[in-house]
Order: C-alpha cells, then sequence, then structure tokens
C-alpha cells in the first residue's frame, strides 16, 4: 500500500521517449571517453618535459587534503574579493547540482528506493538552491568580464563559451524542472523553489498538461545536448583549467617562495640536469602541467611590478607563450613566444607565485628561461660584466676582493683567523662591503654587536658572494661554484649561526644551500636578532625618535620567507615612533626592483619600479620610509629622489637601533 509520503516524488525519465534516453547516454559515454583520451595526450605531452628528480616526494594524503582545503574555502581566490565570492557559489552550485544528479542516478538505475517523501523535499529545495547559487555565480563572472574592464584576454571566444555554456545548462535545467511541475503543479513541489516559480509562470501563460510534457521533452533533449557538449569541450583551452588547477596545486611547491627549485649540477649525482631550457621540452614536466592550469586571470600581471612599471613583462603571457609553443609542438627557441627584455624585466620578487590563484609557480619558469639563455650565451651586457665580477673578485659590484673590508675602518671588527671556531658569523654582503648605503647599515650592525658583547666574527675578504644575484640571472653553475665554496669554509670553522642583514644571504643560507649538502649552521635576519635582544631587554632604545614611519617589506624576507612581524616588533618597541602601514604590505608588499639581478641590469619602461615604491611610501605621509635589507636601501634611495617637494628619508632598522639606542 503506499502512503502519502510515498507520493510526494517524482517520476523520473516518464517523459523521455526510451531512444531518446538511449541516445543521451551512448553520446555521454563518448564525449567521456574522447575528454578522457584528450587529457591523457596532453599528459602524455607533459611527461615529454625534463624529469623533475629534485621535487619534493609526493605525499598523496597531504595533498588531497590541501586540495580539499583549496577547493573548500578557497581562500587564494578570495585575495580578489569578487572572484573568490564567484568562484565559491559556482563552485558550490555545482557540487549540489552533482550530489542532486547522483541521487536521482541511483534511484533510478539502482534497487534503492529513497527519494521520496521529506527526503525528496528536502533534497528539492537544496538543490534548487544550489542551482541558483551556480547561476548567480556564472552571472557575476559575466557581468566582470562583459562591463568590469577586465583584459581583452578574458574575453576571448573560448573563456566566453565557457560562461555562456555552463549558464545554458543552468538555465535549461531550471526550465526542464519547471515544465515537469507545470504539468499538474502539485502543492508539495513548492519546495522546488525556483522550478515552482518557472512552473508557475508557465501556467499563467496557458502551458499545463500536455502542452508542459512536450516542453519538458523538448528542453529535456536540449539540456542534454549541452552536458554532452560540455563533456566533449573539457580538455579544450580555458575549460581544462578545471581539471589541471586542482592538480596543479596538489603540485606546488612546499618550499618558501623565494627559493628557487634545486639543481643537479654535480658529477657523480644520480641525474644530473642541463639547466635552462630552450625548447618547452627543456622544462621540467611541472611546469607543463602547470602552464595549462592558468585560467588567464592576470592577477600574476596586476602584482608584478615590472608590469607595473611599464616595462615589456607581462607574467601571465610567459605562462601563455609556453602553452602556446606546447599547443603548436614546436621545438624552435622559446624566444619566439617569450622576449629576452621581457625575461630580463623580472625582478623574482615572487609576487606572481604568491597571487596565482592555481599554484602556478611562475618566476621558476623565468628563472628556468634565463638559464637557457645563459647556456645559449645570449645575455644583456651589464648581465655579463656581472657574472665575470662574481666569478673573479667573488662580487657583482665590480669591485676588487681585497676591498671588502673597507667599510670597516675605524671599527673594532674580529676577523676570525682560518680554521678559527666560530658560534656567530656575522655575514656582511656584498652590498653591506661595497655600496655606501649597504655599508651604513654594515657599520651600524657592528655597533650594535659591539655594545651588546656578542662573541661574533666576520670572514673579512674571505666571504665571498652567496650567489644569490647570478644564480637568479640564470647562471647556475656560478652560482653553485661560489655556494660549495662558502659552504667549506663556513663547515671549517664550525659555524653554529649565520646573522645577516641582507634578505637575500639570509634567504640563500637558509633554504638554497641546504639544496647542495650537509649545511648544519641556522641563520637569522638581523630584524629577528634585534626583535630579540630588544625582547630580552639587552637592548633598551630609549630615546625618543618622535618621527612618522613606514616599512617597506623586502621581498626575500616578508613575501619569500613569512617574517613579517620582527621588524614591526622592532620598531613598536622604539619610543615615540608612529608606524603607519603602505596599502601593500606583508606578503603582498610591493618589490622596491632591485632583486633578480635587476640592480645591475636596466631594462627600460614607462617608469622605475623604486619610484613607484617610493610614492607609494610617501603617500602614507611618513617623514621615513624603514627597510630591512640594503638592495631596498639603496633602491629606495633613488626613488625618492624622484619625489618632486616630497622629502622622505630611507633608513635600515640597525641604524634606528643606534639612533634610539645612542650608539
Amino acid at each position: 500500500m503506499i502512503n502519502d509520503a510515498q507520493l510526494m516524488t517524482r517520476q523520473i525519465m516518464g517523459n523521455v521517449p526510451p531512444w531518446l534516453a538511449i541516445v543521451f547516454y551512448v553520446l555521454a559515454l563518448g564525449a567521456c571517453l574522447w575528454a578522457g583520451f584528450a587529457l591523457a595526450l596532453r599528459f602524455r605531452q607533459h611527461c615529454q618535459g625534463r624529469p623533475d628528480p629534485c621535487r619534493e616526494s609526493a605525499n598523496w594524503a597531504v595533498r588531497v587534503v590541501a586540495v580539499m582545503r583549496h577547493l573548500s574555502f578557497h581562500h587564494q581566490l578570495l585575495r580578489d574579493r569578487y572572484a573568490g565570492v564567484a568562484h565559491l557559489l559556482l563552485f558550490y552550485g555545482f557540487f549540489v547540482l552533482f550530489i542532486g544528479t547522483c541521487l536521482v542516478f541511483l534511484e533510478h538505475n539502482t534497487p534503492l528506493h529513497f527519494f521520496y517523501g521529506r527526503f525528496y523535499l528536502v533534497a528539492s529545495l537544496v538543490i534548487d538552491l544550489g542551482g541558483v547559487a551556480f547561476l548567480v555565480g556564472l552571472l557575476m563572472f559575466l557581468h566582470r568580464r562583459l562591463f568590469g574592464g577586465s583584459p581583452r584576454i578574458l574575453r576571448r571566444a573560448y573563456v566566453a563559451t565557457l560562461l555562456w555554456l555552463l549558464l545554458a545548462i543552468g538555465l535549461t535545467g531550471f526550465a526542464l524542472e519547471g515544465a515537469r511541475i507545470a504539468v499538474d503543479r502539485p502543492q508539495y513541489e513548492r519546495w522546488s523553489v525556483g522550478g515552482y516559480t518557472i512552473a508557475t509562470g508557465l501556467n499563467a501563460v496557458g502551458i499545463a498538461g500536455d502542452a508542459a510534457l512536450r516542453l519538458h521533452r523538448l528542453t529535456w533533449a536540449l539540456h542534454a545536448a549541452l552536458c554532452v557538449t560540455f563533456f566533449a569541450l573539457l580538455p579544450w583551452r580555458f575549460f581544462s583549467h578545471m581539471v589541471y588547477g586542482p592538480i596543479s596545486w596538489s603540485l606546488r611547491t612546499r618550499r618558501p617562495r623565494s627559493a628557487l627549485r634545486p639543481v643537479r649540477l654535480e658529477p657523480g649525482a644520480d641525474v644530473m640536469q642541463s639547466p635552462g631550457a630552450v625548447s618547452w621540452r627543456q622544462l621540467p614536466w611541472i611546469d607543463l602541467l602547470q602552464v595549462d592550469a592558468c585560467t588567464t586571470c592576470g592577477r600574476c600581471n596586476e602584482v608584478c611590478p615590472a608590469h607595473a612599471a611599464g616595462k615589456p613583462l607581462h607574467p601571465r603571457e610567459v605562462v601563455l607563450g609556453i602553452r602556446e609553443a606546447m599547443d603548436l609542438r614546436e621545438h624552435k627557441n622559446f624566444t619566439s613566444f617569450v622576449t629576452d627584455d621581457a625575461l630580463w624585466s623580472c625582478t623574482t620578487c615572487g609576487a606572481c607565485n604568491e597571487a596565482c590563484p592555481v599554484g602556478i609557480e611562475v618566476y621558476d619558469k623565468i628563472v628556468e628561461l634565463r638559464r637557457g639563455r645563459v647556456e645559449a650565451g645570449v645575455v644583456p651586457a651589464a648581465a655579463s660584466k656581472c657574472f665575470e665580477s662574481s666569478a673573479d673578485d667573488f662580487n657583482p659590484f665590480h669591485k676588487p676582493g681585497v676591498d671588502r673590508m673597507n667599510w670597516a675602518a675605524g671599527l673594532n671588527v674580529p676577523v676570525a683567523d682560518q680554521g678559527e671556531p666560530i658560534k656567530l658569523l656575522y655575514w656582511v654582503g656584498c652590498a653591506g662591503s661595497f655600496d655606501p648605503d649597504g655599508q651604513s647599515v654594515s657599520r651600524a650592525m657592528v655597533k650594535i654587536l659591539n655594545h651588546l658583547g656578542e662573541a661574533y666574527h666576520v670572514l673579512g675578504t674571505r666571504e665571498r658572494c652567496t650567489g644569490d644575484p647570478v644564480r637568479r640571472m640564470g647562471e647556475e653553475g656560478l652560482y653553485q661554484d661560489l655556494a660549495r665554496a662558502n659552504i667549506d669554509v663556513l663547515n671549517s670553522h664550525g659555524v653554529v649561526r649565520v646573522l645577516t642583514h641582507c634578505p637575500h644571504c639570509f634567504n640563500t643560507f637558509r633554504n638554497e644551500y641546504p639544496q647542495l649538502g650537509d649545511v648544519t649552521f641556522e641563520v637569522e635576519h638581523h630584524s629577528q636578532f634585534l626583535a630579540r635582544k630588544i625582547a630580552e631587554g639587552k637592548l633598551r632604545v630609549s630615546r625618543n625618535l618622535d618621527e612618522k614611519m613606514t616599512f617597506h617589506d623586502p621581498c626575500y624576507l616578508g613575501r619569500g620567507n613569512g617574517e613579517i612581524a620582527a621588524p614591526r616588533d622592532v620598531l613598536k618597541a622604539l619610543p615615540q615612533l608612529t608606524l603607519v602601514e603602505m596599502p601593500r604590505h606583508g606578503r603582498d608588499s610591493f618589490c622596491c626592483g632591485a632583486g633578480g639581478g635587476s640592480m645591475w641590469l636596466d631594462v627600460k619602461g614607462d617608469d622605475r619600479v623604486e619610484n613607484l615604491r617610493a610614492k607609494e611610501a610617501a603617500g602614507t605621509g611618513a617623514t621615513t620610509v624603514v627597510t630591512g635589507c640594503p638592495f631596498c636601501k639603496v633602491m629606495l634611495e633613488t626613488g625618492s629622489q624622484s619625489l618632486n617637494g616630497t622629502d622622505i628619508d630611507v633608513r635600515d632598522l640597525a641604524e634606528l637601533v643606534v639612533q634610539a639606542e645612542g650608539l
């Protein structure tokens, strides 16, 4: 006997001719098989790239959890609030509709019988609300792409096709439900809020009974055709990011943003790599997979300092250039797809990696292409001179190595004897040794260390460049020569801890030297050291400064290594100091323009990166911009000279502490 609850249901496929259902299932299966085959072919092309033996081993449980968190919360996408909300609505709407389709399939094609009564009513409500969320998300995207001033690339046919197709699927789905309910409009179908509303409208214009059945059959065929089309187009262009995006996110590197992937060059390694790429097959396979995940959203362009300064670099176009080379299956030089000026404009600030919503490691690809140009012997003259100076004099400043300690004139600086044990090594760095702005930081740090009575040493003329600039300009072999020599020297002294005021040296010691062998020493940036000493009460910083200041986060300290708090802890401890933040700070800080060799390279643009940052600092009303990097100090000093009528001072944290401590 059928009870009232069992009457509250619907007949699945009741108005669909058997032949039409068979045609749909055959076409849907064919479309899915085609999509799977096409995706498999593309994956096979990815695998033609270079092996990446140095990549972290895959902990698949961790990676799956990371993807589920990424999809569930959309933290990265929500950095752009509008796009993030649209994605959330679209994702959860699609997920609910997919679950609803699975429930219908189980009810119709298995012995299970559950789709009736209260469960049917609640499921109908939830599925309809999911459909509304799906449509709202799509409409938000369409509005931004049509009226929101989106770049032209986001309005290309293949992007619009996906949106309009999904919108058509969503609308025909509601129309299909409305036509089914309009046949006799039972009261319990009010729980299907969207479908019942459409059914009411259809009845109002005289569509009911047989007319509604005919409309239902026609709409079912159209909806089915659109779904089959979606399955078939899944491997194509913008559609495929729905497959590649989660995979790319799961495979993104777990190392700090500012650390380049390791390269095995030494003889006797299990797998030796030829650094760099001049064609797409020479890129690591992960890079080839990631370029297919690109959604062309342009967030990397929006945060790129070179792009903001009007230089030729557009990070998205680098990614798309690699994809174009893959599409054409051409093996000619990448300069056909990515220009040299674009490559040499990059400051390797890592903002593009940080901003990418699908985890594409953009700046790693730029460095790979730079390596390819170095291997081919085609580099800017300034880069070539930098390589020569680093190889001959162990610094990129074109200064004699014997002059490395000139900055310490008049100061009591303990230089370690060869083989002498060192607990605390103060690493001065090339900028701290040879550049006047950097030298003032070195002198300030020595005053602080001597004041504290720290048992420290420097290496003097035996110190050599860490290799950061040449590595990011693509000279991997020279970097490894410099790095191995430094590691040998530090190990010969049994160094326990390295203190440096340069975030580039800090990053290289902390994240990249361990890639090359046995590195046991700890590394500390001077902002961390100063904050610790202030917290311990050993630095009293009692003199009032009475200034309004803003802090410029160095890319390799804040975004690259996540150290945001320590510099601010130092500033907050200084009496009568008012700290105001720039609009872009912390992990979202804007680059000074010196990284990636740009301190020595000079690719022309509409403006200079350092000028843009200096204007942003001046816009806070601060009289002093503070930083924790000698390269940033140099660049911001230069940028401040472009500020007509605005007087802004540039200081390092150590210099402020010296002033506040009265040293």
